[in-house]
This record gives C-alpha cells, structure tokens and sequence, in this order.
C-alpha cells in the first residue's frame, strides 16, 4: 500500500525531475516508512530551479518515493495572500489516497490535513515539535497552531511524539484518555537516525586548560530559534575572560552572514566559524570529533537530534529547559534561551572541573543508547503496521 506522508519538508525541483533538500528530508529519511508500506508519497512545498549545486543538497526521491508538489510559499503574508491556491492544491494532493501520516506542527500539513478529514479515510500524525515554541513570535498562529493541534491530534487514529512525556501532556491523545484499541493508538520516537558506527568513546578533559572548542548544530540557519547569537555572546564573553573560546557552526542559510557580522562586529570573527550545510553523517560527526563541549541555547523544539548526536560522540551538552530536553539532560547543566552568563560562568565551571566533564561525556553516550536506529525504528514499524492495518 501507498503512504502519503505531509511535511514542511522545503523541496527544490530541478528541470531533469529531481527533487532535493537542504533539510533532514532526504531519500534515507523517507525509507523508515517503506519497511511496512510499499511506496511513499510525499506531500510538500516544492519550489522549481533551473540549477543547483547537488554537493549542497540532499536528493529526495528515488525507489518508491516520489513527491506530490504544493506552491512554494513562505511567510505569514504569502500564505494569507494565496491561502486558497493552497487549500486547491491540497485538496488534489489527497486524491485518491487511502492512509496518510502528518507531521505537525506544519502550517502546509495542517491545511492538508483540513482536506483529507473530509475522505474519511484512517490517518497518523506524528508530533516533531511544540506549536507554541514554534510560533512564539507570531501570537496568533501560536494561539491558533497549539489549539487546532490538539483538536487534530484527538481525532487521528494513531499519534506519535517525539518525547517520551513531555508532548504526550500537553497534546493527548484519544488512546491516553480513553484507552488503546485497535483504531487509536500511540507511540514515541524520534527523528533521528542514529547508527551505531556514530558512536565513540567517553572524552578525557584533564589536560584542557584554559582552552575549549564548542560546537553547534542547526541545518537551517535561518532564524535565531537555534540561539546563534547567544553562543557567539558565550564566546565574546569566555574570551574576555581570558578563556581561548571558539566555536564552530554545523549548518548554513539566509541568516548566516547576520551571524558572520556579529562576531566581526565583537572582533571574534577569526574564532567563529561555519562549516556550511554537512549532508553527510560521517561529515557531521567528523566535527563534533573536534569539539569540547556543544552549546544549544534553543527556543523552540520536540526532542533535538543535534544534542542526541552530540551524546552519541561523547560530548557534555548545555541546553535550554525547552519541551523534550529536560529528558535528555540535567536540569543543572539548562539555562533560559538568552541567558548567556548563565552559559558562560557553567562553562567556566565545567573546564576548572574537568572530572565532571567526563562524567558528563560517559553520561550522554548511555544516554544516547536509547535512540539508536534499530532501537527507534522497532517502534516505528510497530506503529506504522497498525496504520496499515486498519487501512
């Protein structure tokens, strides 16, 4: 059977047919779904380019994977001023299709999601993220998104979350208030694809010195959600304080050169640096190798794969107390998005303790553990089979 899975995926066309992403949403990705249904459709803004540079982008379809294009819209005006052109192509997208997966919160799922409730036929959604951390600079659509997600999520068949307990509160499904049968049901896992070969060994910190390397992780460098500004705050800071600080940015886009200008502007530029978009996993962790530390001052999340990828190779994580985190790491080693002295003076802290460092690195690898492929798609597959069965 054919899956339609809907996703705020950004896929780019080029004139041969091909479709590509600078996102996680690459062929591999859409595989999960194949191990129980036999072909994937996959529902999405899909912009056409005449050219591109393929090194830069992860190709899309392939083997039983194809793309149902959506226009290409982006931002709250452009959505408002073609909302109707939107529901029309959503409303031929779910034709003819007979089970469907969305992945919210997206505003192109929702709306397609509005037109395939009307065919009656048994759907899934699987919940990535937060709408209210999503949308928290547009009040409106985060009061819209988080009380319309939850009305889809009461009506969906099956629903999984990327948490374990945190989305799972907030957005409950029909099976965790009224009981699991066969037509409702639920699940966790994440989005990551963690293979083993990932991992490596607990990191030793004892000759550090006044010397530390963070990293940072963010594919879409478009915003600030990620807390860019911060860690580049972190290292302005450290350095005054005769701390030798630099970090390195894994991830590329529209806001980059905003960021590239602020550490100029502090006179840290040489000691901030970007890698530019890493398609590969092995690229990825490559440089995570080279860090000392990883630091995601983020503002809106589910349950991030940076920091799962980041414990996986070993390194001590700071992060906010956003959504799913809390799950991952201690509640001591969490500070507020724009708390850059709280940042900093734990940074400072951790490398005069470099035996708590290695607690923490020994720590995250276990933890890590419980997010590896084989483990996730176990649970993706029990999931997607009760899908298929009621189909």
């Amino acid at each position: 059977m054919e899956i339609l899975v809907v996703a705020d995926s950004h896929i780019i066309r080029t004139p041969d047919g091909n479709y590509w992403t600078k996102t996680i949403y690459g062929y591999n990705f859409w595989t999960r779904y194949l191990s129980v249904f036999q072909k994937v459709k996959i529902v999405s803004r899909t912009m056409h380019i005449d050219s591109i540079d393929t090194n830069s982008y992860l190709k899309v379809n392939g083997d039983n994977v194809d793309v149902v294009e959506l226009p290409y819209l982006r931002g709250t005006k452009d959505y408002l001023k073609s909302f109707f052109k939107l529901k029309n192509a959503a409303k031929r997208s779910v034709d003819n299709a007979q089970v469907a997966i969305f992945r919210l919160p997206s505003i192109v799922a929702s709306v397609v999601l509005d037109e395939y409730k009307k065919t009656g036929k048994p759907y899934s959604i699987e919940v990535v993220a937060d709408p209210h951390d999503a949308y928290s600079n547009n009040k409106l659509a985060q009061w819209y998104f988080t009380r319309k997600m939850k009305k889809d999520i009461l009506s969906a068949n099956g629903v999984s979350y990327v948490t374990s307990r945190y989305l799972q509160n907030i957005y409950p499904s029909k099976a965790k208030i009224a009981g699991e049968n066969k037509y409702n049901f639920e699940s966790y896992y994440s989005t990551i694809d963690l293979k083993e070969d990932f991992f490596y060994k607990e990191r030793m910190y004892k000759n550090i010195g006044n010397s530390i390397t963070i990293v940072h992780t963010a594919n879409s460098i478009n915003n600030d959600n990620k807390g860019h500004s911060i860690v580049i705050d972190v290292v302005k800071n450290l350095r005054e304080k005769n701390i030798d600080a630099n970090v390195i940015f894994i991830g590329d886009g529209t806001k980059r050169v905003e960021f590239e200008k602020l550490s100029k502007k502090y006179g840290i530029d040489k000691y901030v640096s970007f890698t530019g978009l890493l398609p590969d996993s092995n690229e990825v962790r490559e440089i995570l190798l080279k860090g000392d530390i990883f630091i995601f001052p983020t503002k809106a999340e589910g349950l991030p794969r940076a920091i799962i990828e980041a414990m996986a190779v070993g390194l001590p994580c700071l992060s906010t107390p956003i959504s799913g985190i809390p799950e991952l790491i201690e509640s001591k080693y969490l500070f507020e998005p724009e708390d850059v002295n709280g940042f900093t003076d734990k940074v400072i802290k951790l490398i005069n303790s470099p035996k708590e460092l290695e607690e923490m690195s020994s720590k995250n690898i276990e933890t890590a553990k419980g997010y590896t492929y084989e483990k996730l798609q176990m649970r993706r597959d029990c999931f997607y089979k009760k899908l298929l069965d009621i189909s």
